[in-house]
């Protein structure tokens, strides 16, 4: 009776050895897409080359949306970014891909944004491009801007939802931040989730 009872007892602080096939479910604490396909765009970098999402293939991507005649959310958001990364390591930024795309394909050529990113330090890419190609960008990753009259020199700003994303290695959709103003450390939290899992 005593062996029965230690051996029910063993059972019961290793419920580990019972379902060794069952995967601990990953959570995050932004909204989880698990493992959704994504688009895979080619846009015109900054320095006027072009970046692929396909040559991220490996690394996990964190892609932001911006324009740099924004004056309330994008400074927010870029700044979250930029905590971010200083944030992580060295050896997790080698694994990590950041680029943001701008809103505002009138106005964001190459060299107003290589302008905006020297003069706030940023050194991820930033990606523009043709309204056509721009447009399927936005509509499959929910980014939707439409242009609004205001007294600026452009006569236009840009009003636009701000997703973040967190793809993984695979390039699939892990997780997406629908506010600007995002906590860092729990957005950290789930990149670091993302590297380690996927």
């Amino acid at each position: 009776m005593r062996v029965e009872a230690f051996f029910l007892a063993i059972i019961l602080l290793l419920p580990g050895c019972m379902s060794e096939d069952e995967e601990v479910p990953v959570t995050f604490n932004g909204l989880n897409l698990e493992g959704s396909e994504t688009y895979r765009f080619t846009l015109e970098s900054a320095d006027g080359d072009l970046w692929s999402m396909d040559e991220q293939k490996g690394k996990v991507v964190i892609l932001v949306f911006m324009f740099t005649r924004c004056e309330n959310t994008c400074p927010v958001t870029s700044q979250n970014i930029k905590m971010a990364q200083d944030t992580l390591t060295e050896e997790e930024l080698e694994k990590i891909s950041i680029v943001s795309v701008t809103v505002d394909w009138r106005t964001d050529s190459p060299s107003k944004l290589q302008n905006w990113t020297e003069e706030r330090g940023y050194d991820w890419p930033h990606l523009t491009g043709s309204e056509d190609a721009l447009k399927m960008v936005y509509d499959t990753y929910g980014v939707g801007p439409f242009e609004e009259s205001d007294d600026s020199e452009e006569g236009y700003t840009v009003a636009h939802t701000s997703p973040t994303y967190i793809l993984d290695s695979d390039l699939k959709g892990r997780v997406v931040w629908s506010d600007f103003d995002f906590p860092v450390d729990l957005f950290v939290e789930d990149v670091r989730t993302v590297l380690d899992n996927y």
